[in-house]
């Protein structure tokens, strides 16, 4: 059985258990991979998007992203950071990719990096869409996590995934 909705589509798999042999339902969503952008400006500040979000029905801290339209991932990254928020990047980098929730879904959200992001125009938001740029210095980033002000999973998965590459290239 599955039902389509707007974005995704839901369907029931019935499946023996190799160790029990009982016989469990798992629904399953299907989702269109998903882009999240890491980008800083020439100043070390992180480009975020302030957006209210209905299904907590508050407003959220997260990273610019998108769901990918038939696109590879730094295209949708570069469109994406650009529709919400103006800013543009020459240089993307690709830092993999994260599970959003893999218990129950599909979804691959991509992480895209990039330096030097300026201000290159207008936001081009789809409907229903409301973001607010938000430059956040860099270093802030950890203590707004623990503080809770950023609790996007996908922007702290991003993110850590971010640190991990910029430890690398430290060497740190």
């Amino acid at each position: 059985m599955e039902r389509e909705y707007t974005v995704y589509a839901v369907h029931r798999d019935r499946v023996r258990s190799p160790r029990t042999g009982d016989v469990h339902d798992y629904d399953i969503v299907h989702a269109p991979e998903a882009v999240a952008v890491v980008a800083l400006t020439a100043r070390g500040e992180l480009v975020m998007v302030e957006q209210y979000r209905h299904g907590i029905r508050a407003v959220t801290l997260e990273l610019p992203g998108g769901i990918l339209d038939d696109d590879e991932p730094l295209d949708a990254a570069r469109r994406e950071l650009q529709e919400e928020t103006g800013y543009q990047l020459d240089q993307l980098e690709y830092l993999g990719f994260l599970h959003q929730n893999p218990s129950w879904e599909t979804t691959r959200v991509h992480v895209a990096f990039g330096e030097n992001a300026r201000a290159a125009g207008e936001k081009d938001l789809d409907a229903g869409e409301d973001t607010r740029v938000r430059l956040v210095d860099r270093g802030s980033v950890r203590a707004m996590i623990a503080s809770g002000e950023i609790t996007s999973a996908i922007a702290v998965a991003a993110l850590y995934i971010f640190e991990a590459r910029q430890a690398r290239v430290d060497g740190s």
